[in-house]
């Protein structure tokens, strides 16, 4: 699959991940319950701090709870855009300035193995428009890519990748309707750690306290 959509220090990143034997695994979620399931220590990023810009920065620096990343603008290979908040003042969606522009996110702390939101297409002022196409594109620590187009997105829209390896970025657009434009928009970033795995001490607590249960059932039934 090309990185075409990333930029070069992401490649660079996946270039120097890329080398290892064995590749991480990323699974691909479009409901926001079974998301959250998939993950632990989630936090959101709601967005609704952000100031209104005709034209905004290149890049901003979020927090979500113990995580942190760094959101900016992709015009091309190489090519920082700028960023543009639409919504509202009560709920804030973060955009681009350009309709052609990549949405990107980075930069992650280490601890972030998950990364979903709500993603949408919206028109030229910033509203919600129905019926767009969003393209998403997530790389992780290992090299391991996966892109997934959604169609007929809504602000409703939930989509999340996870992974086994540590996610690098994120980005996501709008796929140009047929003679118009649309923009994408995301909301509500949320991120994740993996899942916890029980240990193998854990386990042997877990089957001892069966076998205690069990012999306890016995008693009672020859009671």
């Amino acid at each position: 699959m090309k990185h075409e959509y990333f930029t070069a220090p992401v490649l660079a990143l996946a270039a120097l991940f890329g080398s290892s034997a064995a590749q991480a695994e990323i699974t691909f979620f479009n409901s926001q319950a079974t998301y959250l399931a998939a993950i632990s220590a989630p936090a959101v990023d709601k967005l609704d701090d952000l100031p209104f810009w005709a034209q905004g920065p290149a890049y901003v620096g979020r927090t979500a709870g113990e995580h942190s990343y760094t959101a900016w603008s992709v015009a091309g290979p190489g090519e920082d855009s700028t960023l543009y908040a639409a919504g509202s003042s009560e709920d804030s969606w973060l955009s681009t300035n350009q309709a052609s522009d990549f949405l990107t996110f980075g930069y992650f702390s280490d601890k972030v193995y998950g990364v979903g939101g709500f993603f949408f297409g919206t028109d030229e002022s910033g509203a919600y428009k129905a019926g767009q196409t969003i393209r998403l594109n997530v790389l992780d620590a290992d090299g391991t890519e996966e892109l997934i187009l959604v169609n007929n997105t809504t602000p409703g829209s939930f989509f999340g990748f996870v992974s086994t390896s540590r996610i690098e970025v994120l980005q996501v657009s709008a796929v140009q309707p047929n003679g118009d434009f649309a923009w994408v928009a995301a909301n509500d970033l949320t991120l994740g750690n993996v899942a916890a795995v029980p240990e193998p001490a854990s386990y042997a607590l877990l089957l001892t306290g069966l076998g205690v249960l069990g012999a306890a059932a016995k008693r009672r039934s020859r009671a």
